[in-house]
Parts: structure tokens; sequence; C-alpha cells
């Protein structure tokens, strides 16, 4: 009987993952949003909180738009003073933890809009994750400027 419990626990060990969530179904998406640019510029950014529900680590990847020709994932480093955007690899969320993508921070460049990005407007991003699974969003189309940026506190 004994034999036959361990077997029973072992079976279920190897099964368990199969029932776990994908990354996708663990990242809650909080507050969407795109920055509207002026007619002929084709770059902008996309911002967001993802919040993990789940209880491991998950990694943005990716992300890609059907209203642009690229989507990659930035962060703002300090560069002796001078504030520089490099693209990473992936943005990690810990489990029970929220990553914010924000001005100055972790962000989305969108990149060869295909159509104008006007305030009110909707984006529609997907977002892949480490583990293959991808979460469609729409982000809001918001006006910003860079005099409401230098007001905003960030940590750098």
């Amino acid at each position: 009987m004994f034999k036959h419990l361990i077997t029973g626990l072992l079976g279920l060990a190897l099964i368990a993952p199969a029932f776990a969530g994908t990354a996708a179904e663990d990242i809650q998406i909080i507050d969407p949003w795109a920055r509207e640019v002026p007619p002929g510029l084709t770059t902008s950014a996309g911002f967001l909180g993802m919040k993990n529900t789940g209880d491991k680590e998950h990694r943005l990847v990716g992300a890609e738009s059907s209203n642009t020709g690229m989507v990659e994932l930035h962060t703002h480093i300090n560069d002796n003073g001078v504030m520089r955007m490099r693209p990473v690899e992936d943005i990690p969320v810990a489990p029970g933890g929220t990553t914010t993508l924000q001005p100055g921070g972790y962000h989305l460049m969108l990149m060869m809009i295909k159509e104008p990005l006007k305030a009110g407007g909707k984006m529609p991003i997907t977002l892949i994750f480490e583990d293959g699974s991808k979460k469609d969003i729409e982000a809001e189309v918001r006006h910003f400027s860079m005099e409401k940026m230098n007001h905003m506190k960030m940590k750098h």
C-alpha cells in the first residue's frame, strides 16, 4: 500500500505542472497606455503595470502590434549623467509583485507605426512571456508631454 501511495504522489508531481497557469494567465495588466505622437512621427512608447498573481517569477520577453513594424523592450539608464534608452532582453515580474513600465524606466518602444496614434484612440499590443504564452491588450492613447515627465518623481 505504501508503494502505491508513493507511486501515486510521484504521478501527481509529474502532471502538476500541466495544471499550472501560464505566464499570460498569471500576469494581470494594469492601466496600459501609449503616448500620442504628432502626424509624421512613427515612434512612440507604451506603458503599463504587470502584476504577477502566480507563485513564480515571470518575464516579459517581447511584444508585437498590428499597428507597428516592430516593438522592443527598453529601459532608461544613466550614462555619466545622461539618460539614454537601451533595449533589454526581458522584463522580470516577481511572484506576487508588480513591475511598472513608465516614462523614465522600462517601456515598450513602438516603432514604424502604421496609423497615427491620437489621444483617445486604442493601440493593440500583444505581450509575449518566457513560456511562449501571449496576452492581447489594448492601450489607451494619451497625450503626454516632456513637461509632464519633468514634474514626475522618477527613480533612476
